[in-house]
């Protein structure tokens, strides 16, 4: 397989723009206990004729948050800098929020707005809502401060729809202090409302990291953000209110499995809310009356995103037909999903499987991470000596072996498991630490012990920002899957320190 190279697509650019995450609750002029690491200043954004165009019919911008717009067709849009130091020392990156997703590879140049000096560039592919999107402005502080900033399109169809700064969104200018030697502070980034997501599995994985520290930790803060990250969706004790990933309004519905994770949360702290009936109700439409699963297209993430959440809930409301549900879920997948010495993203029991879905790391990720927390919910219910869940140990035990099998020498995994030519993947390293320190803990996986833990927890810590982001994940999947999963782009996703905080929780 060829190795897909990024910087071929983008070669005319200065700098790779990367994905980071939300930002409320900031106020512009620090990050961290010491303002002279870090200082966040405002885009002033120059009003013009196309930078507030109508938000598109059908989509909504998340929680009602102010916008702007950068069009196809304008020669760019003009951002003041005056309130960056003229006498910085240090780095500056320009950061753009995605407000609504396009679904495009748009590129985005960055020129100093008097001199047409080009001094940055974004690659924005396929972004999902509230992602933030950065490049390192290479310019001097005073020279930029003077004549503000140009962003222009060069590539891309549609309106890009960016949040304007605000102390609850990531659009900003970030300032990083040459003196910096700050540790990344992963904790305070994951408690915070930097870390929102939109409702769907990224929120579901951050909040299940909360869920974790609070659990095993009885981590306090952990608890309280948990709670105000639920009320940014459960908005009152009857509606569930959120856009999906394209930024459509989905008010008090449920129709995307994908979303399931969500409510082992949810179940956990408001069981009686009324959106748990709606994730149910879906769940009982997968199953005929024979309780067979009718749907012919199985995907990993179903171990984490229906299994799980359904043994969570069967425990809760003491429902043992929902326990059942989560078991068959979870082996329908491993009978269909599972061979020797893979796991697939996704297969049909018809037609089978393809290679192309072999053993794609976030994908083993939902699937592990899925039934070892399946398992131990299933082994509080009425099913605990059944001898299907001891096979699903089994089944366990053999997935985590070959996920061990393929871990690097730096501790860290590849966005394929099997395949070298890809690249070190950062929701793959921590899913899968995560998946493997709860197998330990029950004692089903002896030989990954908190030295190992530790290992891939430090090597994580090099992977971040300088205010505790992880870099190097893979896009959501969406676009080329050669491209986007198998090649060299990767983002900032918050999503991923809800497995950072499953690792810490166990160590």
């Amino acid at each position: 397989m060829d190795k897909i190279n990024r910087r071929q697509f983008c070669e005319k650019s200065l700098l790779t723009g990367f994905a980071l995450p939300f930002f409320p609750n900031f106020n512009t002029d620090w990050l961290s206990s010491d303002k002279n690491q870090f200082q966040y200043k405002t885009l002033h954004i120059k009003s013009s004729a196309s930078s507030k165009l109508p938000v598109p019919e059908g989509h909504r911008v998340a929680f009602g948050l102010d916008y702007f717009t950068l069009d196809t067709l304008s020669d760019g849009l003009l951002i003041d800098a005056a309130e960056i130091p003229v006498n910085f020392k240090g780095k500056i990156y320009l950061r753009l929020q995605v407000a609504i997703d396009t679904r495009e590879m748009d590129e985005v140049e960055v020129l100093l707005a008097q001199s047409r000096k080009k001094i940055g560039h974004l690659s924005i592919w396929y972004p999902t809502g509230l992602q933030i999107f950065e490049t390192l402005l290479d310019c001097d502080p005073a020279q930029v401060a003077k004549e503000g900033i140009l962003i222009r399109r060069v590539n891309g169809k549609s309106v890009l729809y960016l949040l304007a700064t605000a102390h609850n969104n990531g659009s900003h200018f970030l300032l990083v202090s040459k003196k910096s030697t700050i540790k990344p502070t992963w904790k305070e980034a994951l408690y915070s409302d930097r870390s929102l997501q939109p409702f769907c599995w990224l929120e579901g994985c951050r909040t299940d990291g909360l869920q974790e520290l609070y659990t095993r930790k009885n981590d306090q803060t952990a608890y309280q953000a948990l709670q105000k990250h639920l009320d940014y969706y459960l908005t009152d004790d009857q509606n569930l209110i959120y856009v999906d990933l394209w930024a459509r309004p989905r008010d008090n519905t449920f129709t995307n499995l994908e979303t399931g994770n969500n409510f082992a949360t949810i179940a956990k702290h408001r069981p009686t809310h009324p959106s748990v009936e709606l994730y149910l109700d879906y769940c009982r439409k997968r199953f005929d009356s024979n309780l067979k699963i009718i749907p012919d297209q199985l995907t990993q993430e179903g171990l984490y995103t229906l299994a799980y959440p359904l043994a969570v809930i069967g425990n809760i409301r003491n429902e043992p037909e929902l326990s059942e549900w989560a078991l068959l879920e979870a082996e329908e997948r491993i009978k269909y999903l599972v061979t020797e010495d893979s796991i697939y993203r996704m297969g049909h029991r018809i037609n089978g499987l393809e290679e192309i879905n072999r053993n794609w790391s976030r994908g083993v990720v939902w699937f592990l991470l899925g039934l070892v927390r399946t398992i131990e919910e299933l082994k509080k219910s009425h099913l605990k000596n059944d001898p299907r869940v001891v096979r699903l140990i089994e089944v366990y035990k053999n997935t985590a072996a070959i996920v061990l099998r393929y871990q690097q020498k730096d501790h860290s995994w590849k966005a394929f498991l099997h395949l070298q030519e890809t690249f070190f993947e950062t929701s793959a390293t921590a899913g899968l630490a995560a998946a493997l320190a709860h197998g330990h803990r029950l004692g089903w996986l002896p030989e990954f012990n908190q030295s190992r833990l530790n290992n891939v927890y430090e090597r994580l810590l090099k992977s971040m920002t300088p205010d505790g982001f992880l870099m190097n994940t893979t896009q959501h999947n969406a676009g080329s899957y050669q491209l986007m999963q198998m090649g060299e782009y990767r983002v900032i996703s918050q999503y991923t320190l809800g497995f950072v905080g499953h690792i810490k929780a166990h160590l």
